[in-house]
């Protein structure tokens, strides 16, 4: 049952979360944080700006990402990258677990300003059809072999277990003792 409702809330956020190549931009003042490191810049904006609806209450969003590369353009960098991003319950009133999952090439457009780093932007490869097409025109080419067979490197299944160590550890600071 519990896997049941796993597949149904992918789906629901498969199709909630576009069906269209996403280029988005932060005006000036809308969520900007100058962070220390390009890494906690990266998994801030992964968990906070990716999915395109806010979790309900006693859900937590959680992200690793593997960084394939970084390009520079000027004073911007582009970050390529494959994110896992979960959102689990993390409250017993809702339940202790994994609610739903995305797993997607991002290029995400970070600042270098004030010795830290900032996320400005990302773009993201539309479903379907679409996507191999999007990945090409986004990722550069030295990019399309690993993104093509990430499943055969196995660090989708390192992604996921430090997803739920860092679930755990919140669970801990929080008071519960539950893992996942």
């Amino acid at each position: 049952m519990k896997t049941a409702r796993l597949i149904i809330a992918l789906l629901i956020f498969t199709s909630i979360s576009g069906c269209a190549m996403d280029e988005k931009k932060l005006s000036d003042d809308q969520g900007r944080k100058t962070i220390v490191t390009m890494d906690q810049a990266i998994t801030e904006y992964l968990e906070n700006s990716i999915i395109p609806i806010l979790p309900p209450p006693g859900v937590k969003t959680f992200a690793a990402y593997d960084l394939l590369g970084v390009s520079e353009n000027g004073d911007e960098k582009t970050a390529y990258m494959l994110a896992d991003i979960w959102t689990y319950g993390v409250e017993p009133s809702v339940g202790i677990g994994p609610r739903s999952a995305s797993f997607l090439p991002l290029a995400l457009i970070l600042r270098e300003e004030n010795g830290g780093f900032t996320v400005v932007g990302h773009r993201q490869p539309r479903d379907g059809s679409n996507n191999w097409p999007d990945i090409k025109q986004i990722f550069p080419e030295e990019y399309h072999e690993r993104i093509l067979d990430y499943h055969k490197t196995g660090k989708g299944q390192e992604m996921e277990q430090s997803i739920r160590e860092r679930v755990n550890n919140y669970l801990k600071t929080v008071g519960i003792e539950n893992t996942v």
